[in-house]
């Protein structure tokens, strides 16, 4: 726009100084008058602005003094263009979890000269106090493995986890108790450090076993700081608990345990033992009854009774071997251990009946038992009676039937049979054994009688038993003699050759023959038959003896002669060799009359006087 004879006309200059007014520097402004945080991240804000423009760039670095407890932006730059323009500055807050409280930390905003224009290297630097809310609480915390703990009574274990909330500045050292010894034991203490807080450390919980029948036990677990050895940040927090459930292992129920392994008595009244215990403590007490199945085989003790205090203490039930009298072999009899539900622990009312079984040896062995009413049995001809009885020595299962027997029915009877049930077996049954009369003259006779089991009809137990016998001692009443009856009561001939008789007959049954010889003490009064011989078969039967008159010639009256009957010694049995003779007196009457008779030889008498002859007499 000038005249362009000036375009070729050289720049001048002049030097102008100008006095600057202006000084490097910044200003900060914190947003809310002051920088606060806090350590669960929050933020705050200031802002740093250039009072004055730069020539280059400045560069600022902020710097926290205590990361640990709040962080912030670390460079800032301005320019010449941006230097009036405030740029933010972002404090953040720290987690430490050290239990500090609220921590002040200064937050240095210095330039950085290197980088920066040297009209402000030599601004000093600035400080903003940032408070730092501490977040850290002391406390603990607990982690059950799997989500609760349970343990047994067998003693399996479970664990849980203790660790420290935040860093303790000392130690920080704990006690475990378990609430319930009896149920759950637990690690006593646990330390915890500066260095390993955050460490979990593990507690163990081991079953305990109580023995009592208890159900599934909780116990509570206490996890405390013991104030006095712990850091004093520590002291005031709260106990806490583990609830640890114990599954109880104990059953209701009892032991038997037999002396021998096996219980054996005899009737005899042997004893033998088995004991009882319980296999778990009860609340309160148990009582057993014990019951034979069969009191005639074996009895029992009748209760025990268990406590709280004696439980485990086992107790003996003795048994005792009954005598029965029955012929059984050996018997097995159940004993049947109850719990008396009402007097017992309800715990115990479902538990089983147990059963032992007991043999009892038998002492009956089958046999009977003869007693003689006087000691001895003697009976006599006359037909007198004595008796033995009989009893059975064991009791049968059914009927015994004995057999009685006369080994000589000829010298004694006996009863023939005898009967005994189950019932009357002990109750001595009576034989009557009675005299026969058997006429022989015998003198006294033993016979046997025999006792002996009928088998068929009787206890097959008793078929093997031996007869038993009894000696029986008939008295004899036959008496060596012979009876004489005259037919008439008397016994008459006369001596015109008559005729009387008497019998002859013996008084008892000959061993053998006996002969009687028959003689008159006057043949020519009387003759008779000369003898007789009885057998042991004809002996009852008697014979007759004739007696016939002889004439004697003689006026002599009536004459009374003897017959003399005696027995022939050497032909008879010798029973009857002491046997006196007996007579028969025989009146004869006599037929002659005094006078005389003449009998002419020819029926006349006739004589020639030639002097022939005739006769009479």
């Amino acid at each position: 726009s000038s005249d362009n004879n000036f375009d070729a006309v050289s720049d001048q200059t002049v030097s102008v100084s100008t006095t600057d007014d202006d000084v490097a520097g910044f200003t900060i402004v914190e947003s809310s008058a002051s920088t606060s945080v806090a350590e669960t991240g929050t933020t705050d804000t200031f802002t740093v602005v250039l009072d004055k423009g730069p020539l280059t760039d400045v560069v600022f670095t902020i710097t926290s003094a205590d990361t640990g407890e709040a962080t912030v932006t670390s460079t800032l730059t301005f320019t010449s263009a941006n230097w009036d323009t405030a740029q933010t500055v972002t404090v953040t807050g720290v987690d430490d979890d050290i239990i500090d409280g609220t921590q002040s930390t200064a937050i240095s905003i210095a330039i950085d000269d290197a980088n920066s224009n040297d009209s402000f290297d030599g601004v000093a630097n600035q400080a903003v106090s940032v408070s730092t809310t501490d977040d850290d609480v002391a406390g603990f915390t607990i982690v059950e493995s799997s989500g609760s703990t349970s343990v047994a009574e067998s003693g399996t274990t479970d664990t849980f986890t203790v660790v420290l909330n935040v860093q303790p500045d000392s130690d920080v050292v704990f006690s475990i108790s378990s609430g319930d010894t009896g149920e759950a034991t637990v690690t006593s203490t646990l330390t915890f450090t500066a260095s390993n807080w955050d460490t979990a450390q593990t507690v163990t919980v081991t079953g305990v076993d109580d023995d009592i029948i208890d159900g599934t036990q909780a116990s509570s677990t206490t996890i405390s700081i013991i104030d006095a050895i712990s850091d004093n940040n520590f002291d005031s927090v709260s106990d806490q608990t583990v609830s640890a459930t114990t599954t109880d292992d104990d059953v209701a129920g009892f032991t038997i345990a037999e002396s021998s392994g096996s219980t054996s008595v005899a009737e005899s009244g042997t004893t033998d033992t088995f004991t009882i215990v319980l296999n778990a403590q009860p609340s309160s007490d148990v009582a057993f009854s014990i019951v034979s199945g069969d009191t005639g085989e074996a009895t029992v003790t009748s209760t025990l009774t268990f406590t709280s205090g004696n439980w485990d203490t086992a107790q003996t039930v003795t048994v005792a071997g009954v005598d029965d009298d029955v012929i059984d072999g050996t018997q097995s009899t159940t004993m049947t251990i109850a719990v008396i539900d009402a007097a017992s622990d309800d715990d115990f009312d479902s538990v089983a009946d147990q059963t032992v079984s007991v043999s009892t040896t038998d002492d009956d062995v089958a046999g009977f038992t003869i007693a003689e009413s006087s000691g001895s049995t003697s009976v006599a001809e006359t037909g007198t009676t004595d008796t033995f009885t009989v009893v059975l020595n064991a009791q049968p299962g059914s009927d015994v039937v004995l057999s009685i027997s006369s080994a000589d029915t000829g010298e004694a009877t006996v009863t023939s049979t005898l009967t005994f049930t189950s019932v009357n077996w002990d109750t001595a049954q009576t034989v009557t054994v009675t005299g026969a009369d058997d006429d022989l003259v015998d003198g006294t006779i033993t016979s046997t009688v025999t006792v002996s089991v009928n088998d068929g009809s009787s206890d097959n137990n008793f078929d093997s038993v031996a007869d038993q016998t009894v000696s029986v001692s008939t008295t004899d009443d036959d008496v060596a003699g012979f009876t004489i009856a005259e037919s008439s009561g008397s016994t008459s001939v006369a001596e015109s050759g008559t005729t009387d008789t008497f019998t002859v007959i013996l008084n008892a049954q000959p061993d053998s023959d006996v002969v009687f010889s028959i003689s008159s003490s006057d043949t020519g009064e009387a003759t008779v038959t000369s003898t007789l011989t009885f057998t042991s078969v004809n002996w009852d039967t008697a014979q007759t003896v004739t007696v016939t008159g002889a004439d004697d010639g003689l006026v002599d009256g009536t004459i009374t002669s003897t017959v003399t009957v005696s027995v022939n010694d050497g032909s008879s049995d010798n029973n009857f060799d002491s046997v006196a003779d007996q007579t028969v007196s025989v009146s004869t009457t006599d037929d002659d009359v005094a006078g005389f008779t003449i009998a002419e030889s020819s029926g006349s008498t006739s004589v020639a006087e030639s002097g022939t002859t005739d006769t009479f007499t």
